[in-house]
């Protein structure tokens, strides 16, 4: 059965594949996140990217997309992004001059803190059609879903 309770067809089992589902889930969390968002003008990106630095310091951009989950291209887009309202610094690495360490700024902190009630009413919304119960085994799942496959990622997560 598709989610809408449709009979299957052959033409219309796409519908209820994994692949479809995440991405569709994917595009409704991007929406609900910018709606309550807005205000701040950040994507779900950069947040990603300054609660990174926020949480584990300044590091290199490689580092940040690891941490991020991002690939060389998007990172670099989305820190152009974040220094151009200077919300982070970069600057050359003392080890490594080709290297840039990138930093959040106070400005980046305090965005980061008043758009957390925000971000945290999108999860809300998102995960608002479960239950506790399967709203935690949702995550359980996603959250395993990602770490067994995680290699098989063009950008895969890896901690500091």
């Amino acid at each position: 059965m598709t989610p809408n309770h449709e009979a299957v067809t052959e033409e219309s089992r796409f519908l209820s594949m994994a692949g479809y589902l995440l991405r569709r889930c994917h595009q409704i969390g991007v929406a609900i996140f910018l709606d309550e968002c807005r205000a701040s003008d950040l994507t779900p990106l950069q947040f990603s990217v300054l609660s990174a630095l926020d949480g584990f310091g300044p590091m290199d951009q490689a580092r940040i997309g690891g941490v991020a989950a991002l690939d060389r291209t998007t990172i670099v887009v989305v820190l152009t992004k974040l220094e151009e309202r200077g919300l982070i610094t970069r600057e050359p690495s003392d080890k490594d001059k080709r290297a840039k360490i990138v930093s959040i700024t106070d400005t980046g902190r305090q965005i980061l803190a008043d758009v957390m009630p925000n971000v945290e009413e999108s999860q809300r919304r998102l995960l608002g059609p479960l239950n506790v119960r399967e709203q935690a085994q949702l995550i359980a799942l996603l959250g395993k879903l990602a770490e067994a496959n995680n290699r098989l990622s063009r950008a895969p997560h890896r901690l500091p």
